[in-house]
């Protein structure tokens, strides 16, 4: 089967190198001894086409050291590309996202097309942008995936706020990472590892909880476009108790995670949560926002949720856990079970089975 998987994320992408990246290249890479699968993401600087672990990724739209060029570029060059190329491919599948549609139905009219959807931002995009400024991405949102009828979705909690007939296909954890014991005794730090945007993940209320928290130490990996932002409000805050780590990716990422008391995900916006896969994986207990799409976990049993955006239900629910260890070495016998039963290698097979019912 050829595939052509559209997404402007990219892990290498300074900007947007998230999720929804790291979930394709794992899906994909247990895919491309069968299949010949193309990845075409957003340009930025220094991206050059490549093949990794048999799938080709190509990059497309402006190159300039601009976010907001690049992911509007990238929507035109990706509906162009798709227009010249749509016969060279059996089936596309496009990675959904409000501020780049590239309208993929109307660009191939022959081939079966799934839209891929992450998570839903709703009245936050109005929020976030203003209204008007906001409002044709909030419509686009609203409204787009209503004309698709194949639809992927991570987690229930995304497929009732856009309201579709989906398939859900959750996330994995590489089976790799099972391999590593946790250490014997955990150490003391809370955890955070993500990308470092302030509002979507949440992170002014993570270190204004971290206030009323002065004898716990919280480390914050991870780079993103609101690093110096939040390095701003550390200062203002007189934050000593928090360190940025930068990016860390692989064995230095799971270390931190087997290592930390607990990890903290204050998420306003989410799909499925890959670092609470990673978390359970490491027997860390976790505390997360109550939003529905990271309901998974709290009913999993290997974290609790508090009121997202509250600060001060935050820091209890922290105070909560620290204070109770045998609580928290249940809570992450129970997440080590959980990790084993996702796995990418599941998250693959039950993808590829939806797509050969798609060609059917």
């Amino acid at each position: 089967m050829r595939i052509f998987h559209f997404i402007y994320d990219h892990v290498g992408n300074p900007w947007v190198g998230g999720g929804g990246a790291v979930r394709i290249f794992e899906i994909y890479k247990r895919l491309a001894q069968r299949h010949e699968i193309t990845v075409v993401s957003g340009s930025y600087p220094g991206a050059q086409d490549h093949i990794a672990d048999g799938i080709r990724f190509h990059f497309i739209g402006s190159k300039k050291n601009n976010y907001v060029l690049s992911t509007f570029c990238y929507a035109a060059s990706a509906f162009r590309f798709l227009k010249e190329h749509g016969g060279q491919t059996d089936i596309v599948v496009e990675d959904f996202a409000p501020w780049n549609p590239i309208f993929s139905l109307l660009a191939v009219r022959k081939k079966p097309v799934i839209l891929h959807l992450n998570h839903r931002e709703g009245a936050g995009i109005l929020r976030r942008w203003y209204i008007l400024p906001g409002l044709p991405f909030y419509l686009i949102e609203k409204f787009y995936p209503k004309f698709f009828k194949n639809i992927i979705t991570v987690s229930e909690g995304t497929r009732r706020k856009f309201g579709v007939n989906a398939i859900i296909i959750s996330n994995g954890i590489d089976e790799e990472v099972l391999a590593g014991p946790p250490p014997e005794e955990k150490e003391t730090f809370l955890f955070f590892a993500g990308r470092l945007h302030k509002k979507n993940k949440g992170l002014d209320t993570l270190l204004e909880a971290m206030r009323l928290l002065p004898s716990e130490r919280l480390i914050i990996a991870g780079r993103g476009p609101d690093e110096e932002k939040l390095k701003k409000m550390q200062k203002e805050l007189g934050l000593d108790n928090v360190e940025f780590a930068g990016f860390v990716s692989g064995e230095r990422k799971m270390e931190l995670m087997r290592k930390a008391k607990l990890f903290v995900l204050p998420s306003r916006f989410e799909g499925y949560g890959i670092v609470l896969l990673e978390s359970a994986a490491g027997a860390t207990p976790a505390v997360a926002s109550d939003i529905p799409e990271l309901g998974f976990a709290v009913n999993a049993g290997f974290a609790v949720n508090f009121r997202m955006g509250d600060s001060k239900d935050l820091a209890e629910k922290i105070k909560f856990l620290g204070n109770n260890d045998p609580l928290r070495r249940q809570m992450g016998a129970k997440g080590l079970k959980f990790a084993a039963d996702n796995t990418w290698s599941t998250v693959a097979m039950e993808f590829e089975s939806y797509l050969d019912k798609i060609m059917l």
